[in-house]
C-alpha cells in the first residue's frame, strides 16, 4: 500500500469515526438502550433488515421499534400470539394486503427470527453467549450456525461476504465507544472481526488496489481485512469509517468538477 493511501486511510477513520455518524446510520437503534439484550436484540433486527436504500432501512427500522417499546427484549419474551398481534397492527398500518415486511421479507420471516431470538434468550444469558457456545471458524460462522435456516441469514457455505452479519459484529464487539457499541469483550476481540464488505465498500477496495477479488465475497472480505490489519493491526474495522469516509470526499470531488 503506498504511504498517500494509507495516510489518507488513518485520516478519514479519524474524521468519520465520530459520534455525528450516528444519527443517520441504522446503529442510532441500538444507541437508544442500555440493557445489553436490548441493544443486542435491536442490533440484530436493524442488521438483518439493512438492504437498499439507507432512508428505507430507517423507516422500517422505527417501524419495528415502535413494536418493541421502551424493551425489545420485553416484546421479543412475550408469548408469540401476542407478537403476532402486535404485527399484524402494524401490517393493517401498512395497508398491506400481502404478507410483506420489508422488502423480501415476509411478516411469517420476522415471527420466525423473533421466535428463535425468544428461544436463544430462553437459553443463554445473552446473544453474546448463545454466538460464543456455537461452533464455527470465526463468528460470522457461528452466527450463521445460531440462526441457520432463517430467512436473510446466509448458509454457511455461501460464499457471500455476509455484509450485515459482519456489520452487526462491528457493532457489537468494536470498543471505542465512539460510534460502535463494544459490548460483547467476554469472548470476541476487534482485531478477529471481518470488515464489512457491500458492493459500494468492495468498488472503494478496488479502486485503491487493495483487494485482487473480482466479485464481492467472504474471501474478497476477508483480504481486505487482512490488508487493513497493515494499517489497524488490532481494529481492521476500524477501516470501514476510512472507506466511507473515501467515498464521501471522492463523490464530493467528483461532483465539484461537474
Amino acid at each position: 500500500m503506498v504511504k498517500e493511501t494509507k495516510e489518507k486511510l488513518i485520516e478519514w477513520a479519524e474524521i468519520y469515526n465520530n459520534k455525528e455518524f450516528i444519527l443517520s446510520d441504522p446503529i442510532q437503534f441500538p444507541h437508544r438502550y442500555i440493557d445489553k439484550k436490548d441493544i443486542e436484540i435491536s442490533g440484530f433486527i436493524t442488521a438483518w433488515i439493512s438492504y437498499g436504500r439507507r432512508p428505507l432501512i430507517l423507516k422500517k427500522a422505527e417501524e419495528l421499534h415502535a413494536l418493541f417499546g421502551n424493551s425489545p427484549y420485553d416484546w421479543i419474551m412475550r408469548d408469540e400470539k401476542e407478537r403476532i398481534r402486535s404485527c399484524e397492527i402494524l401490517r393493517k398500518k401498512n395497508e398491506s394486503k400481502r404478507d410483506t415486511c420489508y422488502r423480501f421479507y415476509t411478516f411469517s420471516d420476522f415471527f420466525a427470527l423473533t421466535n428463535r431470538l425468544h428461544e436463544i434468550y430462553r437459553t443463554y444469558p445473552s446473544l453474546e453467549d448463545a454466538v460464543a457456545s456455537m461452533e464455527g471458524e470465526n463468528s460470522i460462522k457461528k452466527l450463521q450456525q445460531l440462526f441457520n435456516a432463517i430467512t436473510g441469514i446466509p448458509n454457511a457455505d455461501t460464499v457471500s461476504a455476509c455484509k450485515r452479519l459482519a456489520m452487526f459484529l462491528r457493532w457489537m464487539v468494536r470498543n471505542d465507544k465512539i460510534v460502535d457499541l463494544g459490548i460483547w469483550s467476554t469472548y470476541f476481540t476487534p482485531k478477529d472481526l471481518i470488515i464489512p464488505l457491500d458492493t459500494h465498500v468492495f468498488r472503494i477496495s478496488k479502486e485503491l488496489g487493495l483487494i485482487s477479488q473480482r466479485t464481492p465475497s467472504m474471501i474478497a472480505a476477508i483480504e481486505l481485512t487482512e490488508v487493513m490489519k497493515e494499517i489497524f493491526p488490532d481494529d481492521p474495522c476500524l477501516a470501514d469509517f476510512s472507506l466511507f469516509g473515501y467515498g464521501v470526499n471522492s463523490f464530493s470531488t467528483y461532483v465539484e468538477k461537474l
